[in-house]
């Protein structure tokens, strides 16, 4: 669309050219062609200045300039419009890349926490397989029954084996039905 508001705005310009500057002798031949006074010629300075009156446009020639004139401003403010959502279409890509850098930050320091954790969990886990199994019992009965149900989970079936006769006995049914209800 700008290219063709440019190239309206440069017809609108040439031709109110040719109107208002009558130089060349092609357009001087036409306006004697069709009975109309002539301006100076380029060379002769001399010549009486004719004063001429300019000729009246139709109605429907002013009508016509009117229409072009709100075509140009129309297009003139559509380019405008157009450039304004280039450059926020701009703006919105390179905030929406910068989103995806973060949410691409966040997943790795969240994997990076779960390794850690898990980490850690493996580490308690080997604590708790090396106590004695009364020790391990004890302190297993403290813990919240949601880590004492994880470590039991994962604890090899011969070390729960050992801890389960030494643990609450309404702890290790819950747990039981619990596991046996995920199945």
């Amino acid at each position: 669309m700008p290219g063709k508001a440019l190239r309206l705005a440069s017809a609108l310009a040439i031709s109110l050219l040719l109107v208002f500057l009558p130089c060349s002798s092609s357009f001087r031949n036409q306006l004697q062609a069709e009975g109309l006074p002539q301006g100076p010629a380029p060379g002769n300075a001399a010549a009486p200045a004719v004063v001429t009156q300019p000729l009246p446009q139709p109605a429907a020639a002013g009508a016509g300039m009117r229409k072009q004139n709100e075509l140009l401003e129309r297009e003139t403010a559509i380019s405008l419009k157009e450039k304004e959502l280039k450059g926020l279409s701009e703006s919105l890509s390179s905030k929406i890349q910068q989103l995806q850098q973060a949410r691409k930050e966040i997943e790795a320091s969240l994997d990076q926490k779960k390794k850690d954790d898990a980490e850690k969990f493996k580490k308690m886990l080997k604590v708790y397989k090396a106590l004695r199994p009364e020790a391990a019992a004890a302190l297993m009965d403290k813990l919240d029954e949601g880590m004492a149900f994880e470590l039991l989970n994962r604890m090899d079936t011969k070390t729960a084996v050992k801890l389960i006769p030494l643990m609450k006995q309404d702890r290790v049914l819950k747990w039981t039905r619990l596991s046996l209800k995920d199945n």
